[in-house]
């Protein structure tokens, strides 16, 4: 799978709830529908929204179990013997990037994050290990708890949309139907879970990554860990945006746009692999190679740029404009009051933030604010 379409996990943590706990249950298996409600954290709000937790949860696991089933061409040796195709290593010590926003009574430590990782991979260093330790609080994008309380705030509104949503399969050309229904045919799921969740929803878990079986999870992730330790400590953890409020902002998505840019999509599509709906059929990479986009954030490298993987289209600009635009703008002005109480905290959102020319730190500038790289 392009790093592209994983890229999801370096931005979105506070839009996730309540499909990342399903995609963990699809991959170890436990992902039948009528159980979700009682392994899924966000799902103490179902008797509230029901008509649109339980198959936003149902098609979320079965997007993130496709191809479960498939082998990569790479998976085997030439002796037929399996070999571990998530394999890496790490022969460097990790330095992910960091930045402090200060005044003179005040300093806020930014740390930008993957919100799924491996199991074993390294992201610590004593410099990290000092910030986290002298930070007062643990400010998240949002916080395990606030997300189940965002949600049910949400509930009515969801399913007022969900209600009144026409079907996607109905506002497709017929040539892009039968792709549409080929691509949902893989979920395993039926169909009409698929095909009655807003558009926007469906193809956030592609962006995730969650139809590729790979060993990232969120209990591996930088804000779990960081959350625990700090819960562990006593210490709060807040968040800076309310979860719910950014997913209703993507259910408000044009779907009618929306539709026709898959529709597009989908008549271009080979309908080989899935991860080729917005871009070229390309060859699996495995081991290191597969890794690469971790292994550059964990050596601090900030790119220039930031491509959520969804190609140049509707889609792809009601992505950026919802995910990262709008939340770096409403994020800097946080930034910019907080500065007003003293204290130490430390930040940990996705760092696909920290890139491009709508990142935080850019939006921080249009105030006059100067964040400051520290390694």
């Amino acid at each position: 799978m392009s790093w592209k379409l994983r890229a999801g996990s370096r931005c979105m943590r506070g839009a996730q709830w309540p499909m990342a706990r399903a995609a963990s249950m699809a991959r170890d298996g436990t992902a039948d529908p009528e159980r979700l409600d009682s392994r899924a954290r966000p799902c103490a709000i179902l008797p509230r929204m029901t008509g649109y937790v339980r198959p936003a949860l149902a098609a979320a696991a079965a997007l993130a179990g496709l191809l479960l089933q498939a082998v990569p061409s790479f998976a085997r040796d030439n002796a037929g013997e399996a070999v571990d195709a998530y394999a890496f290593t790490q022969d460097y010590e990790p330095a992910p990037a960091l930045w402090e926003l200060s005044d003179e009574d005040t300093t806020i430590y930014m740390f930008g994050t993957i919100h799924m990782l491996p199991e074993g991979f390294r992201w610590r260093n004593p410099q990290l290990d000092a910030i986290i330790d002298t930070a007062d609080a643990l400010v998240l994008e949002t916080s395990d708890a606030d997300s189940v309380e965002d949600f049910a705030a949400m509930g009515e509104k969801f399913a007022t949309i969900m209600a009144a949503r026409t079907p996607t399969s109905e506002r497709l050309s017929p040539e892009a139907r039968g792709k549409w229904r080929q691509l949902a045919a893989r979920t395993g799921m039926p169909f009409d879970y698929i095909d009655s969740m807003p558009l926007m929803l469906v193809l956030m878990d592609f962006g995730l990554g969650r139809t590729q079986p790979n060993p990232s999870s969120y209990e591996n992730g930088v804000e779990t860990v960081l959350e625990r330790e700090f819960l562990e400590s006593e210490r709060p953890v807040g968040s800076i945006e309310d979860s719910g409020h950014v997913l209703y902002g993507l259910m408000r998505i044009d779907d009618a746009e929306a539709v026709a840019d898959l529709d597009r999509a989908l008549r271009r599509w080979s309908g080989k692999r899935v991860d080729s709906l917005y871009g070229d059929d390309a060859d699996d990479a495995g081991g290191d190679g597969y890794w690469q986009m971790e292994h550059d954030w964990a050596r601090g490298r900030v790119g220039e740029d930031f491509d959520l993987g969804f190609g140049s289209g509707k889609i792809a600009a009601a992505f950026h404009d919802v995910l990262l635009n709008r939340r770096n703008t409403r994020w800097a002005a946080w930034l910019e009051n907080r500065l007003e109480q003293p204290g130490t905290i430390l930040l940990a959102v996705g760092a696909g933030h920290f890139e491009g020319s709508d990142s935080l730190l850019e939006k921080l500038r249009e105030r006059g604010l100067r964040a400051r790289r520290i390694n």
